[in-house]
């Protein structure tokens, strides 16, 4: 139990010539998790590769006195488990100029993102050896779909604002073995058992960002 309690807890998502185009770099502020992204400009197109990454510390300590049959004396204990995990969200996108109009532009922007999780859990200075396997059951991914506008400050320099959909997926499968009891033989047989969590989520998002073309 405290294994997956760490492991959730831990995670609470081009083609074309290169002629008459533009490099452009951007980054995202937010409370959240902040954002940097690269492209290329060409034309009302820009495909582009974002990366987001957040890295996660938990510690729990149990500690007091309890009573030692050994030598019959009541004595100091401690108990302690420390997880730490890091989460890597690549994220490809594509991002459509609809309009302009004098120095501003509105948009539409599509990504899809995958992210990748690593981490290790400890109870009381000992590594347990099945964290990588629990990991490796967590499947993740998601998009973003927002319509937005940039003010142009110049060619090079631009202020933008976007509102849209968030989707995030989280899939948890883990396959086992349970003996069961057969009452038509008598006798106790192996069978594999499957546990599987799904999880949903479509929250809509606001954001700001900072432009640069070059």
């Amino acid at each position: 139990m405290k294994k997956k309690f760490f492991s959730i807890a831990a995670l609470v998502l081009i083609s074309s010539t290169l002629s008459f185009g533009q490099f452009t770099f951007g980054i995202s502020p937010g409370i959240g998790l902040n954002s940097s992204y690269v492209g290329y400009k060409m034309g009302k197109f820009v495909p582009y590769f974002g990366f987001q990454y957040l890295n996660v510390n938990l510690s729990y300590e149990y500690s007091g006195q309890e009573y030692d049959f050994g030598s019959g004396q009541i004595i100091p204990f401690s108990e302690t488990s420390e997880f730490s995990g890091s989460l890597f969200i690549p994220n490809l996108g594509l991002k459509y100029f609809l309009k302009e109009h004098n120095q501003i532009k509105s948009f539409l922007s599509l990504n899809f993102s995958k992210p990748f999780v690593s981490g290790k859990l400890e109870f009381d200075g000992a590594e347990d050896p099945e964290i990588q396997e629990t990991i490796d059951n967590i499947s993740l991914w998601g998009g973003e779909l927002s319509f937005g506008v940039e003010y142009f400050f110049d060619e090079n320099f631009s202020l933008g604002g976007e509102f849209g959909l968030r989707l995030i997926h989280v899939n948890y499968e883990e396959t086992g073995n349970r003996q069961i009891f057969d009452p038509n033989t008598g006798a106790s047989q192996i069978v594999e058992v499957e546990d599987r969590y799904k999880f949903n989520m479509s929250p809509t998002f606001t954001r700001v960002s900072l432009n640069y073309y070059f």
